[in-house]
């Protein structure tokens, strides 16, 4: 009889857990389309991140702020000192790079892979059209909070971009962090310290 009482008790606890398992998995599923809807309906935000960049045999780490949407922005580079100043604004998938008032056109973004500069927009499109792979509610980077983790697959054709890993707040959707992977190699990594959107910004 203890057998069986035990045996109960396993199979309801079991029962529990999957079942708390797919709440779980289906109110995530429910946040990603809630995201999808949001940066669909907005047409600009502001962000500041730390921004990892790794080639490879290199990585270089800067903080730059951003502002704009996925079709117009810029992108401007905060620190370190060496290079503080250095921007670029992008335009109907168009790139210039700046700096001290001085513009260069570099043309089409490139169709084999994003460089740092168009970071934000890939974002942003991403956000608002990929296909959703994955998606649950993990802490990004140690923090305290769930947040919304999405592993998304662009739709349109973006060289050997083959995924975008964000984490979002469970409650607006800003971005907490992101991670673009080129071939299975993490390129990018950004660790946002602010993500605004506008009926948010002050006067």
């Amino acid at each position: 009889m203890r057998l069986q009482d035990g045996a109960r008790r396993m199979t309801a606890l079991a029962l529990l857990l999957l079942l708390t398992g797919c709440s779980g998995a289906q109110r995530a599923q429910e946040a990603a389309q809630a995201l999808r809807e949001v940066y669909a309906a907005q047409e600009y935000c502001s962000a500041t991140a730390e921004v990892t960049a790794d080639y490879g045999a290199r990585a270089y780490q800067y903080t730059a702020q951003f502002a704009g949407n996925e079709t117009a922005g810029e992108m401007t580079v905060l620190a370190p000192a060496s290079i503080a100043g250095t921007g670029a604004a992008w335009a109907e998938g168009q790139l210039w790079l700046e700096y001290e008032g001085i513009s260069l056109e570099t043309g089409a973004l490139s169709p084999d892979g994003l460089s740092p500069a168009d970071v934000m927009p890939a974002l942003l499109a991403a956000c608002r059209s990929a296909l959703v792979a994955e998606c649950a509610w993990q802490r990004a980077g140690g923090g305290e909070e769930d947040c919304l983790y999405l592993l998304l697959e662009p739709v349109a054709e973006t060289g050997s971009l083959t995924r975008i890993a964000v984490w979002a707040d469970a409650e607006d959707y800003a971005l907490r962090r992101a991670e673009l992977y080129q071939e299975n190699r993490r390129v990018l990594a950004l660790v946002f310290s602010e993500f605004v959107w506008p009926d948010r910004m002050q006067p």
